[in-house]
């Protein structure tokens, strides 16, 4: 993905990509391996767009202030965007029952197996 591209994708987060989004960014740019090349950067954003939402809306723990939790709704609602342009419905699909699985067992109060394990597994639905 160009700089340009994801410039765009990015307005309004520039600090979450210093405060960790970038670091997804590039662990899931190796679980993306098999899709088109010009797919590859907006699935690796897409998946780390929700791991930094999900943790940004404090799921399974204290209810996070307002703003934090609007800012978790904009990683989600972006990353939705991202995944219905270059993901197949499968994929999209395996995504929103990763969300729903943890989401699931944070209102339950037990744990749910790791973020990026569930969201690596979603990409195995499209390849």
């Amino acid at each position: 993905m160009s700089v340009q591209i994801l410039d765009r994708e990015l307005e309004r987060l520039e600090g979450l990509w210093a405060d960790g989004l970038s670091d997804s960014y590039r662990s899931y740019l190796e679980a993306v391996h098999d899709y088109e090349p010009e797919s590859q950067p907006k699935l690796a954003l897409a998946a780390a767009l929700i791991e930094v939402g999900v943790r940004l809306q404090g799921l399974g723990g204290h209810a996070a202030p307002a703003p934090t939790l609007l800012m978790g709704d904009l990683c989600l609602a972006r990353a939705s965007r991202l995944l219905a342009d270059c993901a197949s419905q499968a994929v999209q699909v395996a995504f929103a029952q990763a969300i729903e699985a943890l989401s699931a067992a944070a209102a339950g109060g037990h744990g749910a197996r790791p973020v990026r394990e569930l969201l690596v597994h979603a990409f195995a639905a499209g390849s």
